[in-house]
């Protein structure tokens, strides 16, 4: 039983790793997306940091598009980490960024 839990933490080490391009995801660096951990947590979120609203303000609309792909085709890989993703959708409207969010 132990070998089969190591076996699907590093299979979901490896789709992270791809999905996040070694160091981040969808042009959110790593230091980005940990600003919006708390965030896009399922259990008990925050409101976004400044750090983190600073990061969701350079998003193009490719980047909002990539994310949406994840959102779409990984929503057990962001639960398996605790994201909400349909919270992850909402900070851009809770970092008075007018993008339009679409998925």
């Amino acid at each position: 039983m132990a070998i089969r839990k190591v076996v699907v933490f590093v299979v979901a080490l490896v789709v992270v790793w791809e999905a996040c391009d070694g160091f981040g995801l969808c042009n959110l660096q790593q230091q980005d997306l940990m600003a919006c951990q708390q965030a896009v947590a399922k259990d008990h979120p925050t409101k976004p940091s400044a750090g983190c609203c600073k990061a969701i303000k350079v998003l193009t609309p490719e980047d909002i598009e990539c994310l949406c792909d994840v959102k779409n085709n990984k929503p057990n890989l962001l639960h398996y980490f605790g994201v909400d993703p349909g919270r992850c959708m909402q900070l851009p409207g809770l970092c008075e960024y007018p993008v339009a969010v679409n998925c």
